[in-house]
């Protein structure tokens, strides 16, 4: 099959950046339908341990990042794209996100966010917070399913 062409290209791409601003703004504003809207029921992300769905733990990991952060901000950009037919493509975005730490966060609660090496350094003290900031990308291959595109596999891979 050809990958998608004029009129259906730029549309496909458009609705393709769309799912990575979709997913950032759930990720920011802690709302886990949006977060979980950018991939398809039973995509998720490659880790080691498997590729478990992310509806599965999108609430869970909205509850986390709300119990960690007073906020936090994802600007996304430099999305490519490419297609392999008109209903399979790869995307490479990249991401840089802000994380503010909540000031009555346990040492432990930082200890699961920056490392224990990390905690020591800062010879953390009650009321403390931190500005966490990391970049990377987003590695995704998306599908078209009855008209829409949404993520089947993403791949997170941290620069800094």
């Amino acid at each position: 099959m050809p990958a998608p062409k004029g009129l259906d290209l730029l549309t496909s791409k458009d609705e393709i950046r769309d799912l990575c601003y979709r997913y950032a703004r759930g990720s920011d504003r802690l709302d886990a339908e949006t977060f979980a809207s950018a991939f398809w029921e039973d995509g998720g992300f490659n880790t080691p341990s498997g590729g478990e769905p992310f509806a599965t733990f999108a609430d869970a990991l909205a509850v986390i990042m709300g119990e960690h952060f007073q906020l936090t901000h994802h600007l996304n950009g430099n999305v490519l794209i490419e297609f392999s037919d008109e209903d399979h493509a790869s995307t490479e975005a990249y991401f840089c996100a802000f994380h503010l730490t909540k000031p009555d966060m346990t040492p432990d609660q930082l200890r699961f966010i920056i490392g224990e090496r990390r905690l020591t350094e800062l010879a953390h003290r009650e009321g403390d917070v931190y500005d966490i900031v990391v970049g990377g990308r987003y590695l995704d291959q998306l599908e078209r399913r009855d008209g829409s595109w949404r993520i089947t596999l993403r791949r997170l891979i941290f620069d800094y």
